[in-house]
């Protein structure tokens, strides 16, 4: 696998051609291991950043950070981002649902009207119509926002159901995957100083999805661990 060292805020940007490029680094993301194929497919050497979600996103838009995954262009609406921004052709197409506290009475829950309803969110995660949601409350991780909703803090909180299960198989918490909310279409995301990594990134994923590697190594991620 093709990684070098964490950077941390405050990565130098202007990255010379050949060194390691400034990229998200996914943690523990059911599409980690899926970034990292592409990568070393793409023969890119990366320094990743690690930083909360919307750090990073203010640090794409200086170019700090030159690499983003996943992402779609629906999420990075923001003007400053669409400057600087391109993207990469589909990687994986995600089924967003409502989660839902288990044994809560919702009764008629429309996922088209969240407007008497708070929902939680990681911090710098964008969604389709959030302006109408009835509240927001953040959190720096899935997990803490799966926390507020088990708390009683937000109503429900929004998640592909990769992640819903593989959290769920981790850390186990009174939550039901709820009806579906949105489908998108993860991208990579690419600083438009170096639409040299856009060509080598595109062929990397054409070559992951032909063969199938992309699918196989997020099933990986979603079965449980060998002891």
């Amino acid at each position: 696998m093709i990684l070098s060292l964490t950077l941390f805020v405050g990565a130098r940007p202007g990255v010379a051609d050949d060194a390691p490029v400034p990229a998200s680094q996914l943690g523990d993301s059911v599409f980690r291991d899926a970034w990292h194929a592409v990568l070393q497919e793409a023969k890119i050497e990366i320094a990743p950043v690690a930083a909360p979600r919307d750090v990073r996103r203010d640090m794409f838009v200086r170019g700090d950070i030159l690499l983003d995954c996943c992402s779609v262009p629906e999420w990075r609406n923001r003007a400053d981002e669409q400057a600087v921004q391109l993207f990469s052709d589909p990687f994986f197409l995600v089924v967003d649902h409502l989660i839902l506290h288990e044994g809560r009475d919702y009764g008629h829950l429309d996922p088209a009207d969240l407007s008497g309803w708070t929902v939680g969110a990681v911090q710098g995660f964008s969604f389709r119509d959030q302006q109408h949601f009835g509240g927001l409350v953040t959190a720096v991780s899935m997990g803490e926002v799966f926390d507020l909703v088990v708390a009683g803090k937000a109503d429900l909180t929004i998640a592909s159901n990769q992640e819903f299960y593989r959290r769920q198989r981790l850390a186990p918490r009174p939550l039901v995957l709820g009806p579906e909310y949105d489908r998108v279409v993860l991208r990579i995301r690419v600083h438009n100083s170096r639409p040299d990594l856009l060509v080598r990134i595109n062929a990397a994923i054409a070559a992951l999805k032909a063969d199938g590697r992309i699918n196989r190594l997020t099933g990986q991620r979603l079965r449980p661990e060998k002891d």
